[in-house]
């Protein structure tokens, strides 16, 4: 039965519709299996509307769901549809709060204090600060030359992380992945509520205060200019401080008919339709993933993902593969692309 969405009745601030060219007529599927260019992404109007509540209240986008379900791509797809800038940064156990903010080298100003001569310049604290994600989101000229007055200038630059992907994009506009949220330092959450709140922060050893720049007017009404996007797979609780500060959104599993939609959107060619015989293989895929889903909940195993449900797709039209459990090769790829298990420890 089809899902209808709802209707929401609100006036819509962006165009985060799908675009007319999906990476298919690039070339970009094959160059690369996971882009993350955001070209391709389907989402429903519950998703469009927490992104737009979080942009017109200034909080971050917190999305949760089990891995799988499209949370960490959606960001990039959000920044290319609005032409803004976009950032991330994949959180571990090791991740602290100020590695987000900035970094100061201080073996490295230890080191240059020991051989620098009487004649030399004194030694300048900016030129060993390295900005952090949320720097350069909130203000990208300071993060460029370390928060250095002008006065007394940094001697180089700082590098700008995914500048390639942001060139001809807004300078004012920025989006921030925080990817995994819930597998960093437990501390990590809380102590990024006050730059999160402020938007702006001091770095300790040079004294520079990073200020966001001021919001942007859209087309409705007033715009936020920043969108912060966390992610968890929810491994570990959230302090509830910290929740009471984001827009909270959850990411179901995609039914069928959302699965045959991401396959489209990534195969066909611009301008022309899926031709029949990949669409039936779609729907058989995308019928086996709901098979192969329920039968890992009752095992409590994990599920395959929208991602390994395209993987299947674009092997099966590679290697003219149908989903037939009388084929030897089918039953090779279902074991090591959706299940990824031995034949011995298949359940089935």
């Amino acid at each position: 039965m089809k899902n209808e969405e709802p209707d929401l009745r609100y006036t819509s601030l962006v165009d985060l519709s799908p675009e007319e060219i999906p990476p298919a007529a690039t070339g970009a599927t094959l160059d690369s299996p996971d882009p993350r260019d955001g070209r391709v992404y389907v989402h429903d109007a519950p998703l469009r509307l927490a992104t737009e509540v979080a942009l017109a209240t200034g909080r971050p986008l917190l999305l949760r769901g089990k891995p799988g379900t499209g949370k960490s791509s959606f960001a990039a797809y959000v920044a290319r549809r609005l032409g803004w800038r976009y950032y991330e940064h994949v959180c571990t156990a090791r991740t602290q709060a100020q590695d987000l903010l900035w970094r100061f080298d201080a073996v490295r100003r230890l080191g240059d204090a020991q051989v620098r001569r009487s004649e030399d310049q004194p030694l300048n604290d900016d030129d060993y600060v390295e900005p952090g994600v949320l720097w350069w989101v909130f203000n990208r000229d300071s993060a460029m030359w370390r928060g250095a007055p002008p006065a007394h200038p940094a001697r180089a630059p700082a590098v700008e992380p995914f500048a390639d992907l942001n060139t001809g994009r807004s300078p004012e506009g920025a989006v921030l992945l925080l990817d995994e949220i819930d597998k960093a330092d437990p501390d990590v959450p809380n102590n990024l509520l006050v730059p999160l709140g402020s938007l702006q922060f001091r770095v300790e050893e040079t004294g520079a205060i990073v200020r966001r720049r001021p919001s942007i007017r859209g087309n409705e009404g007033l715009l936020g200019s920043l969108l912060v996007i966390l992610t968890t797979n929810e491994e570990r609780d959230l302090p509830q401080a910290f929740l009471r500060r984001c827009i909270v959104h959850r990411l179901e599993e995609p039914n069928e008919e959302r699965l045959v939609a991401i396959a489209r959107l990534h195969l066909s060619e611009p301008g022309a339709s899926l031709a029949s015989d990949d669409l039936d293989l779609c729907r058989a895929l995308s019928r086996k993933i709901l098979e192969l889903r329920k039968q890992a909940e009752e095992l409590g195993e994990r599920p395959p993902s929208t991602a390994e449900f395209l993987d299947a797709v674009h092997a099966c039209r590679a290697l003219g593969i149908r989903v037939d459990p009388a084929s030897e090769a089918w039953n090779h790829l279902e074991r090591s692309v959706l299940r990824k298990r031995d034949e011995e420890e298949d359940p089935t």
